[in-house]
């Protein structure tokens, strides 16, 4: 029997589901008219005035049956745009966004006009993104422009990818953090050498601090209002209560849960609203909001559904962003994919398991809401999480809600050291975005500063440079892969490629950081890093965070290039089954004619399979990749790598030709870390002990394995048994992270043909979960044709 305090849930969760999904331009109105009043001004200056008019002009709301309220734009469900970051996105969308195939937003005839009237020309070749496209180098603009690599994301979108430090917004709040600047500018003397950038800094945080705290009343307000006017006494009781905790959170410490829930949600809008960008993570929720829980259960003023009703609101409220990109970048992350990414379990500063009721509570709240954020997960412990949290875990999955993802916990940690981060502090790591690893108010970081192409990497060596796309020569030349004597000198070829994509992309991120630099300060999110308050330097700035790295870069295709190395020396070097001639001709015409060749290359060896025959090349490839990333310095520290592609695999396969795996032209390349769909044939043993050659402590922005298993495998003690033993095995192997999508495919083609008796059915596109009838045609047919785990049998991990 349902709890009673499902019956709001239930009513919000319908309320989401039928709300459209629109475009907000006010907010871009409001930070241009900041802009324009501050004109001459310094650059953070301009960036918080245009803050504070948001904060005071926006339209706000207090929905039905909230109990935690707030919004980043208009209406729940919308898509915001940061003028100051890439304006010009939707000039040339303004009449199609709203019924584009990728993430369409709803823009009405008054928000064309304020656009193009209020916003438009104002920021043409101001903007970042502008900016980015008239001083991008000529190399760069020609790898992007043949699918070699996809590197506009974060001109197009902010920074994202980071966490602040939630235990001191809920304990401190941001009074208290305005008062320390207030405090640090009256110290300052303009003829110091550096104090006149530290004034404007603190000037910003004061004036970005107090807007957040305004808004907040702003909202009280409204509820006051609003319970005057209800006939209803209960809702009018409910109705105070919201002011009453808005009038005291973000700006004063929270004194119960309740105000530490709306606090966290109140500050978690403040950054979005300031720069539209993924991943501003709520990072270990169970750690930081588990002493007002234990202190109001001990009070008597809260139980343990009534803690659960809040979670449940929180998770609702989360979900209510929506990624804004334009219309191509949004085939690279479709879904709306905000990725706030929260985490359970884990162990605590003495290596002892940290895991509490909350922990369980956080899982039960993604079972209660069965929404696609926030992005849940558990960082597991082999040697110290109980049992208990783990079979929670699964048991969810089973649900068919994708979620909790699982990492090891140990390979967490270090990728953190890695990073540089101590080992003193790297326990307290948590995932971020997809699978990012991230440290609470202290590191900076980016993710994807560009996708690069694995698959174009075989093809430029198997075609001297150039694109059989496109016909263009992209990459350096490596020669006619029938000179080629030995393998040696074909893996040689592909790694040239890589490293010229390497340098290239390398240049793109030191022009992105010279940008955000000069352009795009964020001084509500700065308030979150306690450094930045420290040292008065915003989080855009070297040296701001305590710890920074430096862009991070995506690869894609890992399966594509391993099958495709493995099968040209498998079939031309060592069997020599094939001469390079017949691969060439083969590739060149799309195996039309050559269907023999294409039959060869089908069933040469693949990865997945624990096949030593595929999987030799794995470890080689991936360290080359990292140490050539790391060869180069930033202004934030060494570039840094991950395998996380989003829904990347499917736009950026339409610009690789035929492969020697034996796929075909512009058909999508393979996701994640996991094995080409159908190739895995022995069984999730085999595949994660492939996987485990992969040098994941490398990849220090994280390596994401999708799985997607029959819905009986989960279901009863037995499957969920079978379920845990096989993560377990994941982290013996240290083996990242695994996600698992437990849905027939059935269902799946059911909910492509039927979309509205589908609408929320989940699915895990990559380190995200997304509504699968929100998704692109393509992204949807490249899940459906992953490969469905049906059976344990053969599976070592169980038996």
């Amino acid at each position: 029997m349902a709890k009673k305090y499902m019956e709001r849930i239930e009513a919000l969760r319908q309320q989401y589901l039928a709300t459209r999904v629109d475009m907000d331009v006010y907010n871009a109105k409001y930070v241009t008219e900041g802009f324009k009043d501050t004109e001459g001004q310094p650059w953070i200056i301009q960036k918080a005035t245009g803050y504070k008019y948001e904060c005071e002009r926006k339209q706000i709301y207090i929905q039905d049956h909230e109990l935690l309220v707030g919004g980043v734009g208009f209406k729940p469900r919308c898509g915001i745009l940061n003028p100051d970051s890439a304006s010009g996105v939707i000039e040339k969308e303004v009449d199609t966004i709203s019924n584009r195939p990728f993430d369409p937003f709803f823009l009405s005839d008054e928000g064309k006009q304020v656009y193009l009237n209020d916003v438009k020309d104002y920021w043409k070749n101001k903007c970042v993104l502008d900016r980015w496209n008239l001083m991008l180098p000529e190399d760069v603009k020609r790898l992007r422009a043949n699918g070699a690599i996809f590197i506009d994301r974060k001109a197009v979108r902010g920074y994202g990818e980071t966490t602040v430090d939630w235990r001191m917004i809920v304990n401190k709040g941001i009074g208290a953090l305005k008062k320390e600047a207030e405090e640090a500018l009256a110290t300052l003397d303009d003829a110091v050498p550096g104090d006149l950038e530290k004034s404007f800094f603190y000037k910003s945080e004061i004036m970005v601090a107090d807007a957040i705290i305004h808004l907040s009343h702003r909202h009280a307000d409204l509820a006051e209002k609003m319970a005057a006017e209800c006939a209803d006494e209960v809702r009018k009781a409910e109705l105070l209560k919201i002011a009453e905790v808005c009038r005291w959170v973000p700006e004063h410490p929270a004194r119960n849960f309740y105000e530490a829930c709306q606090s966290i949600l109140s500050y978690e809008y403040a950054c979005y609203m300031e720069q539209n960008a993924s991943s501003y993570n709520l990072g270990r929720l169970d750690q930081y909001l588990y002493p007002f829980f234990k202190a109001d259960k001990e009070a008597g003023i809260l139980t343990d559904d009534g803690a659960q009703e809040l979670l449940d609101c929180l998770w609702i409220k989360i979900a209510e962003m929506s990624l804004f990109q334009d219309e191509v970048t949004a085939q690279y992350a479709a879904g709306y994919c905000i990725t706030v990414q929260t985490s359970c379990g884990g162990i605590d500063e003495y290596g002892n398991d940290a895991t509490n009721e909350l922990s369980y509570m956080m899982i039960q709240a993604t079972e209660d809401v069965k929404f696609k954020e926030p992005n849940l997960s558990v960082t597991y412990s082999i040697s110290k999480n109980p049992d208990s949290l783990l079979n929670k875990a699964v048991e969810c999955i089973g649900m068919g809600l994708t979620m909790p993802a699982v990492y090891s916990n140990d390979v967490g940690v270090r990728m953190m050291l890695n990073k540089g981060v101590p080992l003193s502090e790297a326990w307290d790591w948590n995932p971020c975005g997809c699978v990012e690893t991230n440290l609470s108010g202290k590191l900076k970081e980016y993710t994807d500063i560009a996708d690069i192409n694995m698959g174009a990497m075989v093809e430029f060596a198997l075609n001297d440079g150039k694109s059989r796309i496109t016909g263009e020569q992209v990459s350096v030349h490596t020669g006619d892969p029938r000179d080629f004597k030995t393998f040696e000198d074909f893996f040689s070829a592909v790694k040239k490629h890589i490293d010229f994509a390497v340098d290239a992309i390398t240049s793109g991120n030191q022009l992105l950081d010279y940008l955000s630099m000069n352009y795009r300060p964020v001084p509500a999110l700065s308030l979150g890093f306690p450094h930045c308050m420290e040292v008065g330097m915003d989080y855009s700035q070297p040296g701001a965070a305590k710890y920074s790295v430096g862009g991070g870069v995506i690869t894609v295709g890992q399966a594509d290039i391993v099958n495709s190395v493995a099968a040209v020396k498998y079939l031309v070097f060592d069997e020599k089954k094939l001469t390079m001639d017949q691969l060439v001709k083969a590739l060149d015409a799309d195996f039309v004619g050559y269907e023999d060749v294409q039959a060869m290359c089908l069933t040469a060896p693949k990865y997945g399979n624990d096949d030593e025959r595929a999987d030799f090349c794995v470890g080689e490839i991936f360290t080359h990749v990292v140490d050539q990333f790391e060869k180069y310095d930033t202004k934030f520290g060494k570039m840094t790598c991950g395998m996380l592609p989003v829904s990347g695999n499917t736009p950026i396969g339409q610009w690789v030709g035929a492969l020697p795996s034996g796929r075909n032209a512009k058909t999508p390349l393979t996701d994640g870390i996991g094995a080409t769909g159908g190739t895995d044939v022995n069984g999730p043993t085999a595949l994660l002990k492939s996987v485990s050659r992969i040098p994941h402590a490398r990849f220090t922005q994280g390596t994401q394995l999708n799985m997607k298993f029959e819905p009986e495998m989960l279901q009863g003690e037995i499957g969920i048994a079978h379920g845990m033993n096989m993560l377990k095995t994941m982290c013996m192997l240290d083996v990242y992270h695994a996600q698992i999508n437990c849905v027939d495919r059935q269902t799946l083609l059911d909910a492509q043909a039927h979309p509205d008796q589908h609408r929320d059915l989940l699915i895990r596109v990559a380190g995200y979960t997304a509504f699968f009838v929100e998704l692109g045609k393509e992204t949807q047919d490249e899940i459906i044709g992953r490969t469905e785990i049906s059976s344990w049998a053969g599976c070592g991990c169980c038996g």
